[in-house]
């Protein structure tokens, strides 16, 4: 994925949005969603970490699925499009982990991420029933923020670190789904697939201190990119 493209799809995209949202229907869109995660860099650093311990430590949580939430703020355009804001948080993590009669050993990396963009979707009704289908896209700019937290205990003496870092990208989600009205509520069932493309993790603030997995610098990215599974509620509020 190109970031000047993504970027300017992005900006080209809130931009519309904004007009649109000026001059018709504002509607607030709560969402809650379900995500997989492919993680494919963090599990490699996961890997690198269990090798470097020197103890049979194992990985006991690698970056499962996990909850999103979120806001949507939208606005007709037609009679059956809708395009506008949204702010979405989800999170997962991973953990490392070791322990025997004397002592214990953990090795935490949870991730978050908070995202902000702009989303377009399209619902026609079926057959001229109340049930619609619905296929739009998102574009989303991301923050990803992430913590190494290592604990170890020997005996009685326990020793405990934790370390910081950032990484930004951007990311596109298309997506179909049904919309049904509940409690006189448009509520629209919808399954995506996303992709994303991140900058390595870095010490916050410090972009060119960026966090290697080894000797030959390679650098770590997050790695948001699965399917995802949201479920979002339209109300009206200024009309």
């Amino acid at each position: 994925m190109s970031y000047p493209k993504t970027l300017m799809l992005a900006v080209c995209l809130l931009l519309t949005a904004s007009a649109a949202i000026a001059q018709s229907t504002i509607y607030l869109e709560p969402r809650l969603g379900f995500g997989t995660f492919r993680m494919q860099s963090m599990k490699e650093l996961q890997r690198v970490m269990i090798a470097n311990t020197g103890l049979d430590a194992k990985a006991t949580d690698a970056f499962g699925s996990y909850a999103q939430f979120g806001l949507n703020v939208v606005s007709d355009i037609g009679e059956q499009s809708r395009i506008g804001f949204f702010l979405e948080h989800g999170s997962t993590g991973g953990r490392v982990a070791y322990a025997d009669y004397s002592g214990e050993f953990l090795l935490d990396t949870p991730l978050n991420y908070n995202a902000f963009g702009g989303l377009f979707y399209h619902h026609q009704s079926i057959k001229e029933s109340r049930l619609r289908y619905v296929a739009g896209t998102e574009l989303h700019m991301l923050m990803t923020n992430m913590n190494l937290q290592a604990y170890t205990k020997i005996n009685s003496q326990t020793e405990s670190s934790e370390d910081k870092f950032n990484s930004y990208g951007l990311g596109f989600k298309p997506f179909v789904g049904l919309q049904y009205p509940l409690m006189l509520f448009p509520t629209i069932l919808s399954i995506g697939y996303f992709v994303d493309t991140n900058y390595p993790f870095h010490v916050p603030g410090e972009l060119d201190q960026q966090l290697v997995i080894d000797s030959n610098n390679k650098t770590i990215h997050p790695g948001w990119s699965g399917l995802r599974v949201n479920v979002s509620v339209a109300i009206p509020i200024v009309r």
